[in-house]
């Protein structure tokens, strides 16, 4: 008897997701989507906002850091 596997999310590549983001007309993004689009571990994401360093600063909801999506993309030219 085959047992069901669990199925991987399927990832999309950091300018398909960063496309998607500005598609859906959402302004701020978690820190596991802000890292993927930027090429970074989420982890450095949530060190430059605990530290209040890094290329881009936090908005703090009662959700945890969210990042603005224009910053995101100023930073990286697109």
């Amino acid at each position: 008897m085959r047992h069901p596997t669990k199925r991987k999310p399927i990832e999309l590549r950091p300018e398909e997701k960063l496309h998607q983001l500005i598609s859906s007309g959402t302004s701020l993004v978690n820190t596991i989507d802000a890292a993927t689009i930027l090429g970074l571990k989420p982890n450095t994401l949530r060190v430059w906002a605990s530290r209040g360093c890094g290329d881009i600063r936090p908005v703090l909801t009662k959700n945890g850091a969210k990042w603005r999506l224009t910053d995101i993309r100023n930073l990286i030219g697109a």
